[in-house]
């Protein structure tokens, strides 16, 4: 049926709005190929360059500005400079393969038919410059896996990857931009705050690592906390009550979800468990869609106690019993704590797994004071490991 006019409407701006999409996303696939494409023939003449020694160190300045004179606009020094970072960080892009995915309507110039492209990369690999240690190898990150950053990605994504030393460190947010769609304003956001330390201090830092070489991301249910949180973005001063922090977080429900992970959804805010003809209330209530399980968070603006983890455990038994669906896993608990005591919490909580501690931030610290937090915070974790909570 060809339906009414404002059916009409809607059918025609529904393909308006996906071709816009769609020419936007191969716009900017293009872009980072030609990106990377300058950035490669750079690098191969630095390296292999019969008159590179004339230039020295302004070659960049200079093939700019000659650039420049030619007509070709947006090519300055700084942009070639981040264009030969982005071909230093991905040397194993097949960049005809990619190209060819792009412009398959592309004819040859000057080239034989197995290169019929009218852009290709240089013929010469790019050598990567040795590095000071031994780097651990991520069988995943293999050509096939550029290419799907640079087409789902955009460059300025690229950019702050390639501005990573560590190669776990950038697989572990390649991974978490890919799956989790982050956009580059919530990857640098996640990458101020140390997201990758974070989570390897909340959890076994060993199975973040391997987690990372493997090439998914972490499904354990440990794995759901960060520590800290860093919500900087509620706008609260550092001494608040648990109501103020409480409201403040539902009024930034969107940022705080970010904080939390993509996979969380929102359930409910002080949600009633009525027992013994008595109420009472856990402030928040999630579910966490990939392990299909309710995610219990109870806020303390003070530090956590033992008796924090006692009432924790009682919403969780009420939850398995009251609220869990056919399907679902067991419920978990977050508490979220102005503070804590590393063996406090070990011992407090030694036999519940699903019960977990973290801290959260109201400000945003500096990088030196959260590298500075998180190393304390590991060697007290590290103190407390190996003991048994039943000897002194």
């Amino acid at each position: 049926m060809a339906g009414s006019f404002a059916t009409l409407v809607r059918h025609i701006g529904a393909v308006d709005h996906a071709a816009l999409r769609a020419t936007g996303r191969r716009a900017q696939q293009i872009l980072c190929l030609r990106n990377w494409l300058i950035g490669a023939w750079i690098v191969v003449y630095e390296q292999d360059g019969e008159d590179r020694a004339a230039y020295g160190t302004a070659l960049l300045d200079r093939l700019a500005s000659v650039l420049k004179e030619d007509g070709h606009h947006g090519l300055s020094a700084r942009n070639l400079r981040n264009y030969r970072q982005v071909a230093l960080a991905f040397p194993a892009l097949e960049a005809a393969s990619l190209a060819a995915s792009l412009l398959p309507e592309a004819t040859a110039i000057g080239q034989a038919p197995a290169n019929s492209l009218p852009i290709h990369g240089p013929s010469m690999p790019i050598r990567q410059a040795p590095a000071g240690s031994p780097q651990p190898a991520i069988p995943w990150r293999d050509s096939p896996w550029h290419q799907r950053l640079f087409t789902e990605l955009t460059f300025t994504h690229l950019l702050e990857f390639a501005r990573m030393d560590d190669p776990l460190e950038r697989a572990f947010y390649e991974l978490h931009c890919v799956k989790e769609g982050w956009t580059t304003r919530e990857l640098i956001r996640q990458r101020s705050t140390m997201l990758y330390q974070r989570v390897g201090l909340s959890t076994d830092r060993d199975a973040v690592l391997a987690v990372a070489r493997e090439g998914r991301v972490d499904d354990r249910p440990q794995a759901l906390v960060r520590d800290p949180y860093v919500l900087e973005f509620l706008g609260l001063p550092s001494m608040v009550d648990e109501a103020s922090l409480e409201g403040a977080i539902l009024d930034h429900l969107q940022a705080f979800l970010m904080e939390l992970g993509r996979e969380f959804c929102f359930v409910a805010r002080q949600y009633r468990v009525t027992l013994g003809n008595r109420h009472h209330h856990l402030d928040l209530l999630f579910f966490h869609r990939r392990l299909r399980c309710l995610v219990a968070i109870d806020l303390k603006s003070g530090e956590f106690t033992p008796q924090d983890a006692g009432q924790m455990r009682f919403y969780l038994n009420y939850l398995a019993a009251e609220a869990t669906l056919e399907g679902e896993s067991p419920p978990i608990g977050i508490l979220l704590c102005a503070a804590k005591d590393e063996e406090v919490v070990q011992f407090a909580t030694a036999i519940d797994d699903d019960v977990l501690v973290s801290r959260y931030l109201l400000e945003l610290p500096t990088r030196e004071r959260l590298v500075q937090w998180l190393h304390e915070a590991r060697e007290a974790a590290e103190a407390t490991v190996g003991r048994d909570p039943g000897r002194d």
